[in-house]
């Protein structure tokens, strides 16, 4: 399924006239999962009980547009459009291509999304949504392309780092908090406030991208699963 014809599904859901009350959208995003990462997908090594059960009540897309790389795949999901439409295309900037050494230098990559992208929040909230965005946002560092700015009336963006991390807006959280329990209960907090309302979450966890890290243990329970030394990094 093309990125596009992915949230003309969630907006003509969302926007059906056969519905008594617009339905609530819950948009999770790994950053990095792998294909074989998931026992529902043939892995005999990680656990991942709660996918598998969302992939044995919901539908699987086995067939479907996606970018390889996670910047464009963000502005594409956002957005509704290509790489090409948004010019985001790649992570960072050319210098990656080594194309000094190729016959033709590729263009210059957005490293924001433009701002005259209507995202999908804004449109969901232009409905009367209540929109909500926890996680690694990737489009944009600074204020004018927080995710603040895109349509969301809550946005807290942070990666990086999965201990002792940084947030935008500056938020508190007790020291040795994991990152991805950090944005889940943020998550869970905006749906429990909104629950009466139509709301859209968009929560991009960050919990599998380098560095390495886990809580003990987590890294202990692994450890001793694949009877090997674990490349995670115990806290």
């Amino acid at each position: 399924m093309k990125t596009t014809t992915l949230l003309v599904a969630l907006l003509a859901l969302a926007f059906t006239t056969h519905a008594a009350k617009p339905p609530n959208i819950v948009f999770i995003m790994a950053d990095d999962l792998g294909w074989t990462d998931l026992a529902v997908q043939g892995s005999k090594y990680y656990e991942t009980p709660n996918i598998d059960r969302l992939a044995a009540q919901g539908t699987r897309l086995m067939s479907h547009h996606h970018c390889q790389s996670c910047q464009p795949t963000r502005a594409a999901l956002m957005s509704g459009r290509y790489g090409a439409r948004t010019g985001v295309y790649t992570v960072g900037g050319i210098g990656r291509f080594e194309w000094e050494s190729r016959p033709l230098r590729p263009v210059d990559n957005v490293t924001a999304l433009p701002l005259d992208k209507i995202t999908i929040a804004q449109s969901l909230k232009a409905a009367g949504y209540a929109t909500g965005m926890f996680g690694k946002w990737h489009l944009g560092e600074d204020p004018q392309h927080h995710p603040a700015a895109g349509g969301f009336d809550e946005a807290i963006v942070s990666m990086g780092k999965h201990f002792d991390f940084n947030t935008k807006p500056t938020t508190p959280s007790a020291k040795g908090t994991y990152l991805a329990d950090f944005l889940t209960d943020k998550a869970e907090d905006f749906i429990r406030r909104h629950k009466d309302d139509p709301f859209f979450l968009y929560l991009p966890h960050f919990g599998v991208h380098s560095p390495h890290q886990a809580k003990a243990e987590l890294t202990e329970h692994f450890t001793q699963r694949a009877g090997i030394t674990t490349r995670l990094t115990p806290r």
